[in-house]
């Protein structure tokens, strides 16, 4: 993959400002070494619309753009269900750069274990902490290990104010403001594609992305935010793949997948 087109694909991802690379992403099974920025008591609440949906891209996971009111939200209309999630600064040791964790409450996640660290050692800053998520869905769980006591070394580490952590919030999880979703739905109403004989279905995204060299699908990890460390816990392009598409938005994969092909057409 020539330099210019990893200079376009990570152009491509700040002007998209849908990539979760500022959130802290816990693979099953591995380990995460952090440093709080963020007093526990202290985190940013974040009121988000949840909704499952078994199609891939049916599902609803924004920032509420009403929360004190639920007047002016397109979701509170629409009586999308709210849900209360955390938000805390973290020096990430992986990426060596300063990330969020972003978590609901809820006994599955790590924040009742955060707040026994807490009551303990009355708080969470003095130390450094290894999360590990064990399984999946409801059935799985956090185990979180506190480190020695120790000082933090890295002066130029520091907590996103409370504007950067809405601001990267609502870029990783919110494609479109609420003016955007009306004009969409006015104007560009889903039409209906109609199936002509003869002609030979087109690939979906996952089977194209499936014909891509190992080397072009770390490429595309890398630049959606994944660190080295977890690419090379994978083993296969088809595990990568996977991961790929059940963590990260498929507009963000279809547009780098483009950017990769317009790049080996250049060539």
């Amino acid at each position: 993959m020539s330099t210019n087109l990893i200079k376009s694909m990570k152009e491509s991802i700040a002007q998209a400002g849908a990539s979760k690379r500022d959130i802290v992403y816990f693979k099953v099974d591995s380990v995460q070494r952090v440093r709080f920025l963020t007093e526990l008591d202290e985190g940013i609440t974040v009121t988000m619309h949840n909704q499952f949906s078994p199609d891939p891209n049916g599902g609803i996971f924004v920032p509420c753009d009403d929360p004190e009111d639920h007047e002016a939200c397109k979701y509170c209309k629409d009586e999308i269900p709210i849900q209360e999630w955390y938000a805390w600064s973290v020096w990430d040791y992986d990426s060596a750069c300063v990330r969020l964790i972003f978590q609901k409450a809820t006994g599955i996640s790590p924040v009742p274990s955060l707040i026994e660290m807490y009551e303990e050692y009355g708080t969470i800053l003095d130390r450094d902490y290894k999360i590990k998520k064990v399984g999946k869905g409801t059935t799985g769980s956090f185990v979180i290990t506190p480190l020695e006591k120790s000082a933090f070394k890295n002066k130029k580490a520091n907590a996103f104010s409370e504007d950067k952590v809405r601001e990267l919030i609502s870029k990783a999880y919110s494609a479109h403001s609420s003016d955007e979703y009306k004009e969409e739905e006015e104007d560009e109403k889903p039409k209906k594609v109609k199936k002509s004989k003869g002609k030979k279905k087109e690939k979906s995204l996952r089977e194209k992305m499936d014909d891509l060299d190992f080397a072009d699908i770390k490429n595309i990890a890398k630049e959606l935010g994944m660190s080295k460390k977890e690419i090379k816990e994978f083993e296969d392009e088809d595990e990568l793949i996977s991961e790929l598409f059940e963590n990260y938005e498929e507009d963000d994969l279809q547009e780098l997948y483009d950017e990769l092909e317009s790049g080996d057409d250049d060539e």
